[in-house]
């Protein structure tokens, strides 16, 4: 296990803290690998929905999940995570979100902090008591204004009903990715 690669350290997060029969949501299903890891980490039982504003993802997660999932408990949803509500009415026990572009793809369509920030409200809401929320932040993508606008919203989030974690790489360069986990404590 890498800690210093995110990829890696959201899936150590899914193996402690997601259960058989765990609700689970992929904001950004991207190449579909997070959808793959928790399709197989719930074993048929629970559920996935994993969102995605642009087809190609959609066709990539669902080519991947054809081939190498044998089960089929998720849902595709080609739509901007920032409707989160009008899919999932249960409360859910873990979120993933990998913000920037589909990579191999067009760089211009990428996430936007605005309605990431609209989707991680949501999501908060329909969180369940000691769920957990990873979301990793590709900077290059915007010189870090994604990150910067998701960190002033998560300072301010309330310490009582949540706690937030950074993680971030320092010796890098000025573009490392920025790992956030939250976990919900009433």
């Amino acid at each position: 296990m890498n800690f210093f690669n995110f990829v890696e350290l959201s899936h150590f997060l899914i193996d402690n803290y997601v259960e058989e029969g765990s609700i689970t949501a992929d904001c950004t299903s991207g190449n579909g690998f997070d959808t793959l890891y928790l399709c197989r980490k719930l074993q048929g039982k629970g559920f996935i929905y994993s969102f995605d504003v642009q087809l190609e993802a959609i066709r990539r997660t669902a080519k991947l999940l054809d081939e190498k999932c044998r089960y089929n408990n998720f849902r595709l949803i080609k739509d901007g995570h920032e409707n989160i509500d009008s899919y999932i009415k249960e409360n859910i026990d873990f979120a993933v979100y990998n913000l920037g572009f589909l990579p191999n793809h067009d760089s211009r369509v990428k996430t936007d902090p605005n309605t990431t920030i609209i989707s991680i409200r949501k999501v908060l809401k329909l969180l369940n008591k000691k769920g957990i929320v990873v979301i990793t932040v590709y900077t290059g993508h915007d010189n870090g204004n994604e990150k910067k606008e998701l960190l002033k919203f998560l300072e301010k989030t309330d310490e009582k009903s949540y706690s937030v974690m950074s993680i971030n790489l320092i010796n890098i360069n000025k573009y490392t990715p920025e790992l956030f986990i939250i976990q919900k404590n009433a």
